[in-house]
């Protein structure tokens, strides 16, 4: 039978004694998020980027337990889409509640979002009278 040190070394996962630099794995990792994409905001963002964000999440909020059906080619999707019709009719009462509490919820979040914005305006507004005053 195999010693339990062939089965976890460094390989399986266990951290190396060797010290490491915190700095540089959140530089790397701050790098890669940017890369990514994930991170739009990470330098300063630009507002081109904040509207076309803000217009992706007015298009996308309205959730519905609606969507149109595919056809799929062949025997599977002449069979297939006749019955997803059904089906979907049938699940409707449970389906669409959540799709409506989920639209709240984001008409919410984006007014909230809409506030925000505005006081961080507000804010910057009166940071650069603050900062014209002094000079």
């Amino acid at each position: 039978m195999p010693s339990d040190d062939a089965k976890n070394g460094d390989s399986a996962g266990i951290s190396s004694t060797e010290p490491v630099d915190v700095e540089e794995l959140f530089r790397a990792l701050r790098e890669e998020v940017r890369r990514s994409g994930g991170d739009p905001g990470a330098d300063g963002g630009n507002e081109d980027d904040r509207l076309a964000a803000r217009a992706e999440a007015e298009r996308l909020w309205p959730v519905s337990a609606e969507r149109s059906l595919r056809l799929r080619p062949g025997v599977r999707g002449g069979i297939g889409t006749p019955i997803k019709a059904v089906l979907r009719k049938l699940m409707r009462w449970y389906v669409e509640p959540l799709a409506y509490d989920q639209r709240s919820f984001n008409a919410a979040a984006l007014r909230l979002i809409d506030d925000l914005q505005e006081q961080v305006d507000r804010l910057e507004a009166e940071l650069e009278a603050s900062r014209a005053r002094r000079t």
